[in-house]
Order: C-alpha cells, then structure tokens, then sequence
C-alpha cells in the first residue's frame, strides 16, 4: 500500500462530490450505478405493462440492452424506443442512453 506523501498535498479546497465522482469514474464504479439506477426507473418509464414482459440488462457504451419476452413485446418497445431513451435519460438526469438495444 502506497503511502501519502503529506508535503505534496496543497491547501486547495476541493468539492468533495466532484473527487468522488472522479473516483468512482476511474475504478468502474460510475457505470455500475448507472445500471442500477435505470433497474429502479425502467417501470417508471415504461410503465407495469411494459416492465411485465422486458427487463435492462446492461449499459455498454451509452448503449442500453434489453431482454424482451417476445418478438410481439420487443416491435412494440422498437416503435416507442425514442420516447423510452428521452424519458430514462430524463429521469437519471443525465444524457446517458443513446441507444437501445433489444434481445
């Protein structure tokens, strides 16, 4: 384990919201959250119906798979897909889903 230098450090103050985040974005971290936080507002977004018979299951790349039960469900999410990416980039707040992707 590396140990702190104390005479390197300066006596600037920091946002310690913005170093967490940097962290979390520099071990992986931040794309996981993301994941988990779009499996809490996918049937938010989509609604009981939809959430019934689809489910998120990764982010690669701003790209958002998702399993479908059936061919019939997953015509019916590709018609609404656009409308699906503009309301979870909503409810996250942030940009991050570009495209879905449904299997």
């Amino acid at each position: 384990m590396k140990s702190i230098d104390t005479k390197a450090r300066s006596n600037k103050t920091v946002c310690l919201k913005s170093e967490i985040d940097t962290f979390m974005n520099y071990i992986g971290l931040d794309a996981r959250m993301q994941e988990l936080q779009i499996l809490n507002v996918w049937k938010d977004c989509v609604g009981n119906a939809i959430a019934n018979y689809s489910s998120p299951v990764e982010i690669r790349k701003n790209k958002l798979f998702v399993r479908v039960e059936n061919s019939a469900w997953r015509y019916e999410l590709s018609i609404k897909k656009d409308e699906i990416i503009e309301k979870l980039n909503k409810s996250l707040k942030k940009k991050i889903i570009k495209e879905i992707i449904f299997v």
